[in-house]
């Protein structure tokens, strides 16, 4: 399993690119204990749709991504991801977006992203956990500073893909 987390900066009135990123991401550990217990569908194993990518999360901390992640070093803002925000598109990939439009998060200096499961609120700020069922990260990365402003958007899109080749 991997992925790439691709930034692209708009301007916002123009929506003229003024800047892309594109960055492999560190897939936590809790993402393999996520897998089995899908895979697996054991009595003891929560719903699945406790362990649905629910949501991606942005924040403010530049601390390097580890595997043993299990949340943001510095949260800012969430937002839920719905059916539309999750495309399939190669065989065995998965992409997920969402936008920072020109009024969420200004004044933030935005460093870091993650994907959090759904978890048993359905929420997108709630305190990540590590136990079945409970919100939990299944990947996360840091990207150059962006200081998010009423004059730009910021388009995530983030890609995990299921594959032998890293």
């Amino acid at each position: 399993m991997c992925g790439r987390v691709g930034l692209t900066i708009r301007d916002a009135r123009t929506r003229e690119i003024r800047r892309t990123y594109e960055i492999r991401n560190k897939i936590t550990f809790l993402a393999a204990d996520l897998l089995v217990e899908l895979i697996a569908q054991r009595t003891t194993d929560p719903v699945p749709a406790r362990n649905l990518v629910h949501s991606m999360r942005m924040g403010s901390s530049n601390t390097a991504a580890q595997r043993s992640d299990t949340n943001l070093g510095a949260f800012v803002i969430g937002k839920a991801l719905g059916d539309v925000g999750k495309v399939t598109g190669a065989p065995g990939e998965i992409q997920f977006v969402t936008t920072l439009d020109s009024g969420d998060a200004n004044g933030s200096t935005m460093r870091e992203a993650g994907l959090f499961t759904a978890g048993a609120a359905l929420s997108t700020s709630d305190t990540p956990g590590t136990t079945p069922g409970s919100t939990r990260m299944i990947a996360r990365q840091v990207h150059p500073d962006i200081l998010k402003t009423i004059a730009i958007v910021i388009d995530y899109s983030w890609t995990i893909a299921f594959t032998a080749i890293p």
